[in-house]
């Protein structure tokens, strides 16, 4: 009995260990439940970066949507041409920064604002903060402590700069993906390589901006003809998250990994211009645009009015005795109005859609002589200079304006045109309908040398440069 109780004592011994394939199997389940927490922690992990980093895309992407619609709605017109000829006229500063190193998608002309605002899509470079792989940058002035515009940087567009607006937009787009959609039905659509026009039901053109398919990146914009709607595409990518979560990036763009669907999200918006400007006077403006004769947009009029007029004579003396006309082109024809004679305002001339409203001055009787000498167009350059709430030309005006004693500083003072600045400078105020022409009649383009070596004359440029205070007058628009 005690052999048999001392061989169960043996056989069941608390002190037995475990055999070697036990602690094998053990093992193997043990690091299987690890991995299996391991990779479900990770793939939460992954899940909160990519959820965090997709809805900093969205709200961002969210936020400069409604940044550019106000914006949008603060101005006049929305512009539906970007070419090369359009951005030196009218965005020059941009153009002289960048010239075709930047492809604009969106203009504005903004009241006050001497020059257009211009966003573009930018691409990130590697030492740059910004996540790629592409970012909206806006090329205007900055903004006060009140949301408006810097009334400093309204009249000077040299110190403008471009700032990133908003980052991770995506460069590469589907072809399905840069139509102008949500519009009307019975779209109609004219899409070459280089032109993109849609024709909704109502007969309504939409540009796309811009208009070469090539160009179309992460943000573009559709704009109606009347230049009074716009629509506003901008697609988001978190790409640069998922490189640094160690996905591949073409398994991403191929949606072969499951976060593919979630990388891209996009913003489709409609926004209104609906700054309606008041005149000097108080009257509704029309759209019109100056280079340097004024061309109206929609049916509007417009009224000269002579400020000075001081022809020289040939005995030293001078002559205000000359005459101002409106006419529908630059070949002197096709009906003047407007005529007025010395100095003073004279009759309102009505132009439609499209009509150009050309200034040409001339002299009456010079003096002593009989016959028209000066006779100067508004588009004479040589000539002409002018100042305007949305050219660049006016900062040139500087070089030209008389000493701040004299007859014409007066009289501009005194119209409330021109403020004398602290460095001696002035600072033109012109309201928004109106142009301001300086005229130089006596323009000599070449001066006649004798050359004795050939026995002829020689024609080399003049030295002294125009003062263009032979006349002043200003142009202004009403509806």
């Amino acid at each position: 009995m005690l052999k048999i109780y001392l061989k169960l004592l043996q056989k069941y011994r608390p002190s037995a260990g475990w055999t070697l394939a036990e602690l094998m199997i053990a093992a193997a389940m043990t690091l299987v439940v690890v991995m299996i927490a391991g990779f479900g922690l990770v793939t939460i992990l992954r899940e909160n970066k990519v959820a965090n980093a997709t809805g900093e895309m969205q709200y961002d992407i969210n936020r400069a949507t409604e940044f550019i619609s106000e914006e949008i709605r603060s101005a006049k017109t929305i512009e539906t041409r970007l070419t090369q000829d359009y951005l030196e006229e009218f965005a020059p500063s941009f153009w002289a920064k960048y010239g075709n190193t930047k492809t604009p998608v969106l203009a504005l002309k903004i009241d006050g604002i001497y020059e257009r605002v211009v966003y573009y899509v930018d691409e990130v470079a590697d030492d740059e903060v910004w996540n790629g792989p592409g970012v909206i940058r806006r090329f205007g002035p900055d903004f006060n402590d009140n949301g408006g515009h810097s009334d400093a940087q309204k009249r000077n567009p040299a110190n403008w700069d471009s700032n990133a607006l908003v980052d991770m937009m995506t460069l590469d787009l589907a072809p399905s993906q840069k139509q102008c959609r949500n519009l009307p039905p019975d779209l109609t659509i004219s899409d070459g390589v280089n032109t993109y026009i849609a024709t909704d039901a109502q007969g309504n053109q939409w540009h796309r901006l811009p208009q070469a398919e090539a160009d179309v990146r992460g943000f573009f914009t559709c704009v109606r003809e009347d230049k009074q709607l716009a629509q506003l595409n901008v697609v988001g990518t978190s790409l640069d998250e998922f490189k640094h979560l160690g996905y591949d990036k073409e398994d991403v763009l191929e949606k072969k990994s499951r976060y593919s669907d979630k990388m891209e999200y996009s913003v489709v918006t409609m926004a209104h211009a609906r700054s309606e400007v008041i005149g000097s006077a108080g009257e509704n403006v029309p759209r019109y645009n100056v280079n340097p004769s004024i061309v109206f947009e929609e049916e509007g009029q417009a009224t000269i009015t002579v400020l000075h007029a001081s022809i020289p004579c040939t005995d030293g003396t001078t002559s205000d005795d000359i005459s101002t006309n409106f006419y529908v082109n630059d070949s002197g024809v096709g009906g003047a109005v407007g005529t007025v004679s010395g100095t003073g305002t004279g009759s309102t001339a009505t132009f439609n859609e499209q009509q150009e409203a050309n200034a040409h001055m001339e002299e009456n009787t010079l003096c002593t002589s009989t016959s028209t000498t000066y006779q100067i167009s508004a588009n004479d350059r040589d000539s002409i200079k002018f100042a305007t709430n949305d050219n660049s030309e006016h900062t040139k005006l500087n070089d030209i304006m008389p000493s701040p004693s004299s007859e014409i500083v007066n009289k501009l003072t005194q119209k409330g045109l021109i403020k004398s600045a602290s460095d001696g400078t002035y600072d033109f105020t012109l309201p928004d309908n109106v142009v301001l022409y300086f005229v130089e009649f006596e323009v000599v383009k070449d001066v006649p040398i004798y050359d004795p070596t050939t026995d002829n004359f020689v024609f080399e440029p003049q030295t002294d440069s125009p003062h263009f205070d032979d006349a002043i007058y200003l142009v202004e628009m009403t509806k």
